[in-house]
Parts: C-alpha cells; structure tokens; sequence
C-alpha cells in the first residue's frame, strides 16, 4: 500500500459529474478493479476532514460498485493510538485500507454541495453581467457539467439562481443546506 489512502464515497450524482470535470485524478486499481481516482491533499479543507474522520478496516471494501467516487487522499502519516482491552499501540492510516463513516460522508456531501452551489451561482451571474440571458447561461453550465445526464433541469437551476440570489450565497453556512 502507498502513502495514501483511496477513500470511496456515495456522493450526489450531480456532484460527480461536477467534480469529474473540477478536478484532477488519474485511473488505478482498487480493490481488483479500476476506477478514476480524484487526488485531495491533505492539508486542504476536505483532506484534512477526511483524515480525521477516517476509519482503518482490514481489507479494501469489496461491493465497490455501491461508490460513485473515489478520493486519494495524499500525505496520510497520520498516527494514533488504538486499545484491545490493556494492548495499546500506535497505527499509521497511511498503510492501512480504510473507510469513511456514513454521517461523515453525507457531511462531505454537504461541503462539495457547497461548492457546487457557489460555482454555478457564480459562473451564471458573471455571464448575466455579461450581457447574456439567465437561460443561456444555465444551459451552458448544464451542458458544461452534463447535468442533464443526471437529470438537472434548467427551471430547478433558474429557481436555485434566484434563491441564491435573494438569500445570498452564504445563507446556508447558518441553516441546513435545503435541497429541492
């Protein structure tokens, strides 16, 4: 096993699809298949989530077919100390197989939701300042993010445009993240 750990998640399709595209990753072999592999650093933001919320397991998940993502998370020399009854020793994640517990997932979920969020709102405004129609410009991000493949409509984003628009984008930092 390398110094990093591959992390598979269910996210929300319509983040896939956003992050496919977002981020960088490379092909590799997980559990006997391959799969595309998103790299996180682990100082960042959600690296640093996910490594403190990280669980070991003894072998890589088998049914990988229920994840939709993988993340490989850099720099994971993270140390702690684990007990079995009196036995107590030190065990590096770095070298271990692991997983992220469900509450957390949906947390991370959250965060990319965000993000998300914040990209469109952002990518259709400065078109709009641009002189180009709402219409237009939502379905430029559509096309963009293959969001009709998960089944975005262009009224679901127009009616998200203008709450975001009249809440402002930081709304949600002070209530759940509502969706639909």
């Amino acid at each position: 096993m390398s110094n990093s750990n591959i992390v598979p998640l269910k996210l929300r399709p319509h983040l896939v699809s956003f992050l496919m595209t977002e981020m960088q990753g490379e092909s590799k072999s997980f559990a006997g298949y391959r799969c595309k592999i998103l790299n996180i650093p682990g100082h960042s933001f959600v690296g640093s989530f996910l490594l403190e919320h990280l669980e070991k397991i003894d072998y890589p998940v088998k049914n990988i077919q229920t994840f939709n993502m993988f993340l490989d998370v850099k720099a994971t020399s993270r140390k702690r100390f684990v007990s079995k009854g009196s036995f107590y020793k030190i065990e590096s994640l770095g070298r271990s197989y692991v997983y992220l517990p469900q509450e957390f997932a949906e947390t991370v979920n959250n965060i990319f939701e965000q993000h998300f969020r914040n990209s469109f709102f952002h990518y259709v405004d400065a078109r709009v300042d641009n002189g180009n129609c709402i219409t237009r410009s939502i379905l430029a991000f559509i096309d963009k993010y293959d969001l009709f493949e998960v089944n975005f409509t262009q009224a679901q984003l127009r009616q998200l445009y203008y709450k975001l628009k009249k809440e402002g984008l930081c709304f949600s930092l002070n209530n759940n993240l509502r969706r639909k």
